[in-house]
């Protein structure tokens, strides 16, 4: 009987033992950066094309990009001649593209990026479309530095090409000096012939890359427009460190490459409205035409899906000049956010100025007589890129450059 007693005790203990041992933690997605590509088994990694994603495709966005999907063979040709085209259409830079149908919208904004004149060196510069910000900010960091050491004292950067992968890039936007930016730079993702490194954040090929944690690789694109990836050394724009980006957005869908495709890649962003669950991958949505401008901190970028996108202020400006005037009866919002019928007393232009601060931040409201350096209710609006002293609301006079004069109709109600 002792002996069956300590049997039967020694069951009970391994049972303990057994059920109070830890369960392991949940799998990382299959396609999270940050798993090791050996835990990835040979099937998964494999993805067949189903006779759909074998099909000639038919929506005109996504004909270009017909060989760079992830799940398809590399084609290093392919990436070559899609960077080509990139870079012969504005914004030309493969970063700066995030922001290209927002700028498209804004007619005779300053942010027009065309090509300027080649300067003496040769060299072609335009002005970056992404503020120093969207690189800064990123992550939760609040220590904001917005210095750009890469840029001229006017605001544009010289644009550069990897002589091998033809990835055409603002030397700013990519962390290249000045000094390298020779016909014989490379980006970094040739410079370690990593050709078939693809992003670990979206779902295409080509493009500019640059490394990220744990020997991923990233588009320079992708990770401004993710909030929670974050450029450790701001200035080089690399590595980037994506360990942050929370797993949620690893299992978001995208809208557009999900009948491309049979397996979830990479991670995705949503529509900046409300609580709209419209998720796409950045460069998906930008090769789409969704609308990604820049946003206030710490989100950065803001974003419109198709659902939300509405006339730009430029069309709305238009149709209104066309359809009020004086004594038109019109429903309007009081500043207490209520809806009221009113009567149009007068139609008015008001013009205002954007300048960018030398802090890196900007304004697009300013009066003509907030600039203190210049009578420019006499004189007219500052050339393009003149530095200026702008009186705030505080009351003290801050540096800046002179970007735009824009005129605005005004009503009154």
């Amino acid at each position: 009987l002792v002996q069956v007693g300590k049997e039967l005790l020694s069951s009970v203990k391994e049972s303990k033992k057994s059920k109070g041992r830890r369960q392991p933690l949940s799998k990382l997605p299959r396609h999270h950066p940050l798993l090791v590509k050996d835990c990835i088994s040979d099937d998964e990694a494999s993805e067949q094309l189903t006779p759909e994603e074998e099909a000639e495709e038919t929506e005109a966005w996504a004909k270009p990009l017909s060989q760079l999907w992830q799940n398809r063979p590399p084609n290093f040709e392919a990436e070559k001649e899609y960077n080509r085209s990139m870079a012969q259409q504005p914004p030309y830079c493969a970063v700066c593209m995030l922001f290209q149908a927002y700028q498209a919208e804004c007619e005779g904004s300053s942010q027009n990026s065309g090509v300027t004149p080649a300067a003496a060196d040769g060299k072609i510069r335009t002005k970056p479309l992404i503020p120093e910000m969207c690189f800064t900010a990123t992550g939760c960091s609040t220590d904001l530095n917005l210095s750009t050491p890469y840029l001229e004292e006017d605001g544009t950067s010289v644009l550069i090409t990897c002589k091998n992968c033809h990835v055409c890039v603002h030397a700013s936007c990519y962390g290249v000096s000045p000094d390298k930016a020779t016909e014989d730079w490379m980006c970094s993702r040739c410079t370690e012939n990593a050709l078939e490194e693809d992003c670990c954040l979206c779902s295409l090929r080509g493009g500019a890359l640059q490394r990220a944690n744990d020997d991923k690789w990233v588009h320079v694109m992708c990770a401004v427009a993710v909030l929670e990836a974050k450029f450790v050394n701001i200035a080089e724009r690399s590595p980037v460190d994506v360990g942050k980006i929370p797993l949620q957005r690893f299992r978001l869908k995208c809208i557009f490459c999900k009948k491309r495709r049979k397996r979830i890649a990479g991670c995705c962003v949503q529509c900046s409205h409300g609580r709209c669950p419209t998720s796409f991958h950045v460069s998906c949505a930008q090769a789409a035409g969704v609308m990604m401008q820049p946003d206030d901190w710490p989100f950065v970028v803001f974003i419109t899906c198709f659902r939300h996108k509405t006339p730009s202020q430029a069309e709305r400006a238009k149709a209104a000049l066309q359809d009020l005037s004086p004594g038109q009866i019109v429903i309007s919002k009081h500043k207490n956010g209520r809806f009221y019928q009113c009567e149009v007393v007068s139609l008015a232009k008001e013009t205002f100025y954007e300048v960018n601060f030398d802090d890196g931040s900007f304004s697009d409201n300013l009066y003509p007589e907030d600039i203190v350096s210049r009578d420019c209710l006499q004189l007219g609006p500052p050339a393009e890129g003149e530095v200026v002293q702008v009186r705030w609301t505080d009351g003290q006079v801050y540096g800046a450059k002179f970007v735009a004069s824009h005129a605005i109709q005004m009503y009154q109600v």
